[in-house]
């Protein structure tokens, strides 16, 4: 199992804030990821950067955008099962969302290779 963030924030950069928040080693990538409302984990600062992960990539960007949430019960590749079926198939969470107006967090997950539809808040997911 992954080790648990300490903390958990969003980092809601848009290419017109420019790319002066964001290191120039992971311009790309975090302007390709379209970063906002995803939630990020924090789990290291260096040197003037927060170092950030999203799933398997990380990221170096400045701390001015970032902003924490509260903490969650799931992290990336972690693997959790519906809590309507308890007995169901397993799955691996991939992404998570922020949505600002229930101020909470949603999980995408798949399993295997298949992304699952939708996405699932806290209360609908249980350990695997």
């Amino acid at each position: 199992m992954p080790k648990k963030s300490l903390e958990f924030g969003l980092y809601p950069w848009f290419p017109g804030y420019g790319y002066a928040h964001i290191h120039p080693a992971n311009r790309r990538e975090f302007e390709a990821l379209e970063p906002h409302n995803k939630v990020f984990e924090k789990f290291d600062e260096i040197n003037g950067w927060l170092l950030l992960r999203y799933g398997d990539e990380e990221f170096k960007v400045r701390p001015e955008l970032f902003t924490n949430v509260e903490p969650l019960p799931f992290t990336f590749g972690e693997w959790v099962k519906p809590a309507s079926q308890p007995n169901g198939p397993v799955a691996e969470i991939t992404d998570i969302y922020w949505s600002p107006p229930e101020d909470a967090a949603y999980f995408a997950l798949r399993q295997g290779k298949r992304k699952l539809d939708g996405v699932y808040r806290q209360d609908q997911l249980r350990p695997a």
